[in-house]
């Protein structure tokens, strides 16, 4: 466009006419010379323009400007007139004298009042001298209205006054100000802090001039924990309707004021709360926190940051958060070295590399028992060049040793307590647990492999299948294994064979109970404790001559009491689940006294696959043409036939495998970790694996970790330690325990004290039960001799003490009758009692004056 006009030369003028340029001052004067002012209304017009650019100022402004100028200076010559000043809604605001006459006294109190209000155009309009006389007669009119409401207000006052006192009321009318926000006379702040303390107790409060701060403790309980947060409530009351109650003497009811102070104060907290935890949780994803773990991890940050309110404010949230994540790093850091080693050992048939280099063959002989299909077993590992037996018991792992010797074959024992190695040995027999992966053999015979079911064993069971270096494994066990060892087979990609057994004896449910005195001899009774099995002892010791066996004896007892009962030196056996496996005795019946057992965890209905392998030591081939199965109750009996014809309940995966000392070095190396408990627990809880495995229950080896971690050894000793048969719930087992952690810590010898025995045999049940123990002492003394055999120097005292106190046990088990003990006083108790104290104690304490050490009688 400019280069248009520039082309064409020509010169175009404005139509618009302008204006003279006027200076502010001359074109105020020139517009105000069209007006009727006088000289005090130019004074103000050149102050209303004073800052107004020259162009901006019109007639039509300066008039408007002039109006208004004329009403402010009507108002003000008013409020001369009236003594008074208009408030910004015009109502004339003045100050009147009041009268008070109360409890004998008389004042006068200057107030601030208030006329109605007046409208803009009504004062504009309305006549001057009019107005003054209208609101004159109106301020008299108000101040004669507010003299009227005090006198009421004296009047109506409770005397008594529930709050206040007569020298408090005087007062608060004297002092309060001529002009307050409130239309009740103000009482002071520590009177009001006094009442509101009565109501509430403890406060704060701060007066304000329309509200009234309380301030007063609460607290919260936090989501997903016990804890509860105190906190500083702020209530914001109304002034005006407070002292309105105070003042009438009304009851104070602060509830409402409350309640919804703490929901809103609460919710809003709540709101953020969830916020910032799942801010929080946006970082720690990896730890698959629960709910409790990760607001607990919260609160231990925020709570330290937050004052007495429930404020969580940006800047306390953005610490929060920044703290959080420095707290869980070193978490995460392990998680992700968790992973990794999840990566590294997550195929577990891979930590067997021996038995993955071989192409073995798997065979499995299921049948029930008394079907031969051991006896197989064993006549093809007795073939074979070499071979290894693993027998799920001490016992059974010496019986197969016995009867390699006995077939001309050089074979080695290893158990956990035992070994007797040989040389030129080309078969080993050993318990499970002890099966070496690095020796390699043509035959492995796995005995009871139905075990891999066992909720604390049966990993051993899943990684000797799984790591066993043979050319054939060979796998003896009840029917419901069958489909457990297929899908383990698929698993391994190995070629499995399947021979089925059948009894070789029949086996009959007897139709009603057993009495006590129609037991014949062979016979074996059924109980499920110690305790039960003593008392069927003493009670069937009054007809026959009785054998016992129960887990807590040690594996000679056990096989010397067989002996005498297959010697015939004993008519019946008396027996725990004990004899389930293994022991092979002439036993024609096999009669239960209770149908339930404790199996660690509950007390529970025995199931068909328990029936089955106790029943089946009824009628051993070859000694009895057939085996009879009942029980000496009918209630027992009819548990017994409700399962007996029930097939087994079928095994099914995953199966349980545990780490060996190499896998634990390893999860040690990779999470940086030196406890032994973190490590199993790692385990237990992390560990996924491609194959169908799951980690194996590991409690009674957890707490034994916790034993062992808090003494100064390197993990390879932690381990073999936790692994010892320790009985936790033997104290004096434990006390014999923690003895040698503490001497292995300082690299001392163990010595082994021979144990003082009263007599050739127990008087008592508790002394057999002590017996007992110090035979057990005695196998985790042994068990840790053959791993630390340069600190434990007395095994072969300690074997020969084990043979004393079997000695004593056996002669113990021989009497007819044990006695308890009185838990007061520690004197016998009859045969049989079914109390826990004699009769002399009960007198003393329960009977008389029916109080005895604190109790009475109803």
């Amino acid at each position: 466009i400019l280069n248009f006009f520039a082309h064409e030369g020509k010169i175009y003028k404005s139509t618009i006419q302008k204006e003279p340029n006027l200076d502010r001052d001359d074109k105020i004067d020139t517009l105000i010379d069209e007006l009727n002012v006088s000289h005090e209304e130019v004074v103000l017009l050149h102050e209303a323009f004073a800052d107004v650019r020259s162009k901006k100022i019109t007639i039509e402004k300066m008039e408007s400007k002039l109006r208004h100028i004329r009403y402010n200076l009507k108002k003000e010559h008013i409020e001369k007139k009236v003594d008074g000043v208009f408030d910004i809604d015009d109502s004339l605001e003045f100050n009147a004298s009041l009268h008070y006459v109360l409890y004998g006294q008389s004042f006068h109190k200057i107030l601030t009042l208030n006329t109605k209000v007046y409208d803009y155009d009504y004062l504009q309009d309305t006549n001057e001298e009019l107005l003054i006389k209208e609101i004159g007669e109106e301020k008299e009119r108000v101040v004669a209205k507010k003299q009227q409401e005090i006198e009421s207000f004296i009047k109506n006052l409770s005397d008594p006054h529930p709050y206040l006192t007569q020298k408090e009321i005087v007062s608060a009318l004297r002092a309060t100000p001529p002009k307050t926000k409130v239309s009740y006379p103000l009482i002071k702040e520590s009177i009001l802090s006094s009442i509101i303390s009565g109501e509430l107790g403890n406060v704060e409060i701060e007066l304000h001039d329309e509200e009234l701060l309380v301030r007063m403790e609460q607290s919260l309980k936090l989501p997903h924990s016990d804890k509860n947060l105190p906190y500083i409530l702020e209530l914001h009351v109304e002034l005006n309707s407070l002292l309105d109650d105070i003042w009438k003497g009304n009851k104070l009811d602060f509830s409402q004021v409350i309640n919804d102070s703490k929901k809103e104060h609460e919710e809003q907290f709540l709101n953020d709360l969830n916020s910032l935890v799942d801010e929080c949780s946006s970082y720690a994803t990896l730890l698959h926190l629960t709910p409790a773990v990760l607001h607990s991890k919260v609160y231990d940050v925020l709570l330290e940051l937050l004052s007495a309110s429930l404020n969580i404010s940006p800047k306390v949230a953005r610490k929060t958060v920044k703290r959080f994540v420095h707290s869980i790093h070193d978490e995460i850091a392990k998680k992700q070295r968790y992973e990794l080693l999840a990566r590294t050992i997550r195929d577990f048939k891979n930590l067997f590399p021996l038995a993955r280099d071989m192409r073995r063959k798997l065979t499995l002989h299921i049948g029930p028992t008394n079907s031969g299909k051991t006896y197989q077993a064993m006549q093809k590992l007795k073939s074979a060049d070499t071979g290894y037996y693993l027998a799920p018991l001490r016992l059974l792992a010496l019986e197969g040793f016995e009867d390699l010797k006995e077939s001309g074959i050089e074979a080695s024992l290893i158990t956990g307590e035992e070994q007797i190695v040989s040389e030129d040995a080309t078969h080993i027999s050993s318990t499970i647990e002890m099966v070496n992966f690095d020796v390699d053999v043509d035959v492995c015979v796995i005995d009871e492999v139905q075990m891999l079911d066992d909720r604390d064993r049966g990993w051993a069971w899943a990684n000797a299948i799984i790591g066993a270096p043979a050319k054939e494994i060979i796998m003896t066990g009840s029917p419901n294994a069958k489909e457990a060892i297929v899908e383990l087979a698929k698993y391994l990609g190995e070629e499995l064979e399947i021979i089925e057994f059948e009894r070789k004896n029949p086996l009959t449910l007897l139709d009603s109970p057993v009495s006590e005195k129609d037991v014949e001899e062979s016979t074996a009774i059924i109980a499920f404790s110690r305790k039960d099995v003593l008392k069927l002892k003493q009670t069937f010791s009054k007809y026959f001559s009785v054998s016992v066996v129960y887990g807590n004896l040690s594996p000679e007892v056990r096989r010397e009491e067989a002996r005498r009962f297959r010697a015939g030196e004993t008519q019946i056996l008396v027996a725990t689940d004990a004899i389930a496996m293994g022991l092979n005795m002439p036993i024609k019946t096999i009669l239960f006294s209770k149908a339930e057992k404790f199996d660690g965890v509950n007390d529970r209905s025995l199931i068909p696959s328990e029936i089955h392998q106790i029943s089946g030591r009824a009628g051993r081939f070859g000694l009895h043409e057939n085996g009879y199965v009942g029980a000496l109750s009918a209630d027992v009996l009819s548990v017994i036939k409700k399962n007996f014809y029930k097939e087994a309940k079928t095994i099914t995966i995953p199966f349980k495998v545990m780490a060996n000392l190499d896998h634990i070095k390893l999860v040690g190396s990779i999470l940086e970790e030196k406890s032994l408990h973190e490590i199993l627990n790692f385990f237990v809880k992390n560990m996924e694996f491609d194959g169908p495995f799951v980690a194996t229950n590991l409690d009674d080896m957890l707490e034994a970790s916790i034993l062992v971690d808090s003494y100064d050894l390197d993990l390879t000793t932690k381990y073999h330690l936790a692994c010892a048969p320790l009985t936790l719930k033997s104290p004096y087992i434990v006390a014999a325990y923690e003895s040698y952690l503490g001497a292995l810590e300082k690299k001392m010898p163990i010595s082994y004290t021979t144990p003082l025995l009263v007599g050739s045999y127990a008087q008592t049940t508790d002394e057999l039960l002590r017996a007992e123990d110090m035979v057990k002492e005695i196998s985790l003394y042994l068990w840790l001799s053959y791993r630390f055999g340069d600190y434990f120097i007395d095994a072969n005292r300690a074997r020969a003490s084990r043979g004393v106190l079997n000695k004593f046990i056996e002669n113990s088990l021989q009497q007819s009758q044990l006695a308890s003990r009185c838990r007061m006083c520690k004197a016998p108790l009859p045969p049989n009692s079914p109390y826990g104290i004699c009769q002399a104690c009960f007198k003393k304490n329960y009977t008389g004056h029916g109080v005895s050490r604190g109790y009475r009688s109803k």
